[in-house]
């Protein structure tokens, strides 16, 4: 019975990554196309990317917190500790973040001073957040086939 209580508990966090863009197609939409047909104006337009950005990353730290309760919900059912494994999703998780915001900074140059500057940014953000997320629907999951 505990199994099967410690299986719908590790379940429930994965409702929330449904709700997310889980193809390149939709986070395109999400990221990009949504604002493009929503907005009149360039700062508009900024706004727009601004916001997702914000709401993509938001869902990339709740993520995050999720699959860090996953992780500790596994290793006890396993009777470990996930000493190791926090310590590494932590540390790779620092290193993503700062080849995210390496990566979309230079995305973001790629407007050589032009009037997405700052657009490029946000956009790239939100793409690769919501990419992550969805890594870390997956990695979920494979926890709990083991």
């Amino acid at each position: 019975m505990r199994n099967v209580f410690l299986v719908a508990l590790a379940l429930a966090p994965l409702a929330l990554v449904a709700a997310l863009p889980a193809r390149a197609a939709d986070i395109e939409s999400t990221c990009y196309t949504d604002c493009e047909s929503q907005t009149t104006s360039n700062p508009e337009y900024k706004a727009c990317l601004s916001r997702r950005a914000d709401a993509a990353d938001a869902a990339l730290n709740e993520a995050y917190g999720t699959l860090k309760s996953a992780i500790r919900r596994h290793a006890d059912v396993m009777g470990q500790k996930p000493v190791i494994q926090l310590e590494g999703l932590t540390a790779a998780q620092k290193k993503w973040i700062a080849y995210r915001d390496e990566n979309c900074t230079f995305e973001d140059e790629l407007a050589f001073g032009g009037t997405s500057i700052g657009g490029n940014y946000a956009a790239c953000l939100c793409a690769l957040s919501l990419e992550r997320v969805a890594d870390f629907a997956r990695i979920q999951r494979q926890l709990l086939s083991e």
